[in-house]
């Protein structure tokens, strides 16, 4: 019947022929076609967007006028390929044709476009910083990793692609005069190479995936055609249908790699056998297994030696599970174990057994390799009826073990669970806070030590949800991971400077609001701080905008650049909890900032260091042109010896708490006073 080597470029000159006819074999590179073409306006469009975001994404580039001259002929390029496959789409798709003209000027049209895309990066490399090579390296990366897959229907083609698009700017990258052009260039190589690897995986598996369509088609007009035969070649025929019908279950419910269940089957396998738990009154417990260490493997070995281990992890999981059908690879080097009337102590001791034995080195080509295996445990009926709730509760209990202690295992429990509802309430919430603008801010004066006058005071984000305070220490993360920074940094900087505006203090006394990573790299933080100026009325040189430690350990000329256009603006810049992350002292001399403010461990450790750590860096920032704040000044203590090593600017619990602006006044006039007498 069908012949597996087929699909070849040039008019797929290489393919072989169905033994039964010439107009079968052409079926099947019509197939191919049909394929690639019906991809082809999803990834027009991308090539288009991505042209265009080359162009306009990066307006610092000197070479403007060039980039449109190069957009120009992209067009071309993209036009050629529309009117092409609006060609195909009105007279071929669906009808009878030649299929090698068609391949050609589709495959013409690809090398175009890779090659129009190369040519860009080839064109303007010197032109471009470290942001928009290191942006299109990711482009181009992209861009490869999705044609290994759409070109996947045309061996050559979608093998190639990667090469064209990657290699020419890896190689000039590789030869740079920079270190990061270096080590750019050498991913590249590196995601050419692996791109390459998949775009063959790929185009096998749809060429599989074509031919056993094919092959049922032609076996089921055989069957029409020669009915006359159906009695005596019944018994052969019935043998070849459930092969074919066996190889399309394989490509559908198994994974390629482990042959193991993937996570199709594997659902469809747990609802049953779930439905089985309940009929019968059983417990069945679930085990979602993580590799430890595989990450290292591939990063060391290489994928092959990683898709190698895989297979070996794989037969030894084969080895342990007493129904292959409760076993699957769920994703990467993670797995799922469906034990059945087990009890939660007994899934914990197989669990046990279970990495210990996986634990055990593996020996691949005279390498002797070590991995572990972290272990969560979802128990049916007790944690969950649902098969896809019961995977990600294993999940949870999984990934809290590994942050406590890998190589081990964690049953499911009502703390995870309370973890669970909290954060997915206050993920909610957030969106709600923000929608309705349920925040509200507190302000933390700082005091000038020598007439306890207030300097400026620090704006701090509070949230109270169903009548709880919720901490900012609990709910910025959670704001973090779903997107929420900026919107919420952006509400604090208008609402604080319209807020400051308005209090009782006279325009000596300066606003501080704290900015986070996301709002300084990831935003366009000086357009937002116009506009709150602007919008409330607040001097420029009455804000401060205070930034910790950890910003510097993101793109730190990003950052340096986004601070020196703020401080043109007239805006003060503070270093927060200075002394306990990145800075450096030639770091600090760069950012020129008006302020370090001294974290509030060394207050707390006065007696045992922390005296020498504040003494120096008083020293520091003079020598800098800085002034220094401390925080956490709590007892009067601490407040007199500070005062007596003349700091002069302290911050803290002991002269003030965060409180409300309408606050402000009352505490001005009387708490302040008070404090004052008793230093005297």
């Amino acid at each position: 019947m069908l012949l597996v080597n087929y699909l070849t470029f040039e008019g797929f000159k290489g393919i072989s022929t169905f033994s039964s006819s010439h107009d079968a074999a052409q079926r099947v590179q019509r197939d191919a076609l049909n394929m690639l073409y019906r991809n082809n306006s999803g990834s027009l469009l991308v090539n288009l967007c991505v042209s265009l975001a080359l162009v306009f994404g990066f307006v610092d580039n000197p070479e403007k006028f060039s980039k449109y001259i190069w957009l120009a002929g992209m067009s071309l390029v993209f036009i050629m390929r529309y009117l092409d496959m609006r060609h195909w789409q009105l007279n071929l798709q669906d009808h009878k044709y030649e299929p090698a003209k068609p391949m050609r000027r589709f495959a013409i049209g690809r090398y175009f476009t890779a090659a129009g895309l190369s040519l860009y990066s080839v064109w303007f490399f010197h032109s471009m910083d470290v942001i928009e090579l290191a942006s299109t390296v990711v482009i181009m990366s992209a861009l490869a990793g999705g044609a290994s897959t759409t070109l996947a229907a045309n061996k050559w083609l979608a093998m190639s692609y990667a090469g064209v698009l990657l290699l020419p700017l890896s190689a000039i990258s590789l030869f740079g005069d920079e270190q990061y052009q270096n080590t750019l260039g050498l991913l590249g190589l590196v995601f050419t190479f692996v791109m390459y690897s998949s775009a063959k995986r790929a185009c096998q598996f749809t060429t599989e995936s074509i031919l056993v369509k094919n092959q049922h088609a032609d076996l089921l007009i055989q069957m029409a055609a020669k009915n006359q035969e159906v009695v005596e070649a019944n018994t052969n025929l019935e043998s070849k249908v459930k092969q074919r019908a066996k190889k399309i279950f394989e490509l559908s419910n198994i994974d390629p790699l482990t042959k193991l269940f993937n996570r199709k089957a594997f659902l469809k396998n747990l609802h049953g056998l779930l439905h089985e738990a309940e009929e019968k009154q059983q417990d069945l417990a679930l085990l979602f297994i993580d590799l430890d260490g595989f990450k290292g493997v591939n990063d060391v070995h290489g994928h092959a030696i990683g898709d190698k281990v895989l297979i070996a992890i794989s037969q030894r999981l084969i080895g342990q599970a007493h129904n292959h059908a409760s076993l699957c690879r769920w994703g990467g080097d993670e797995f799922l174990i469906a034990l059945e009337n087990r009890t939660a102590v007994e899934a914990r001791e197989f669990s046990t057994s279970l990495i210990k034995f996986l634990s055990q080195p593996i020996r691949l080509e005279e390498k002797l390799l070590n991995l572990g295996a972290t272990i969560g445990i979802a128990m049916y009926p007790e944690h969950s009826a649902n098969e896809i709730e019961l995977i990600e509760l294993a999940d949870t209990a999984m990934y809290a073990q590994k942050q406590s202690k890998k190589s081990d295992v964690s049953v499911f429990n009502s703390t995870m669970r309370d973890a669970l509802n909290r954060e997915a309430k206050l993920k909610e919430g957030l969106r709600e806070a923000l929608t309705h603008e349920q925040f509200y801010l507190v302000y933390q004066p700082v005091v000038d030590s020598r007439n306890l006058q207030v300097n400026f005071c620090e704006a701090l984000l509070r949230w109270e949800l169903d009548g709880e305070l919720i901490s900012p220490a609990e709910f910025i993360p959670i704001a973090e991971q779903n997107g929420l920074m900026y919107e919420m940094g952006s509400w604090v900087l208008r609402q604080a400077c319209l807020e400051a505006s308005q209090w009782e203090f006279d325009d000596k006394v300066s606003l501080s609001v704290n900015v986070s990573v996301l709002q300084l790299v990831y935003s366009d933080i000086v357009a937002v701080v116009k506009s709150a100026l602007e919008q409330s009325g607040l001097a420029a040189h009455n804000l401060h905008l205070e930034i910790t430690e950890s910003i510097f350990a993101e793109d730190l000329k990003r950052v340096i650049k986004q601070i020196k256009t703020l401080q043109l603006l007239g805006v003060k810049v503070s270093v927060d909890d200075f002394g306990t992350g990145f800075s450096s002292l030639s770091l600090l001399q760069r950012l020129s900032a008006d302020v370090v403010k001294v974290d509030r461990s060394f207050v707390a450790s006065l007696n045992k260091g922390g005296k020498a750590i504040i003494q120096a860096t008083q020293y520091i920032a003079k020598e800098l042109g800085y002034s220094i704040v401390v925080e956490g000044v709590e007892t009067e203590q601490q407040a007199r010896v500070l005062m007596a090593m003349g700091v002069n600017s302290l911050q803290g619990f002991f002269f003030a708490k965060p409180m409300r602006k309408t606050e402000l006044a009352s505490w001005h006039k009387q708490h302040l006073k008070g404090r004052m007498d008793t230093l005297n």
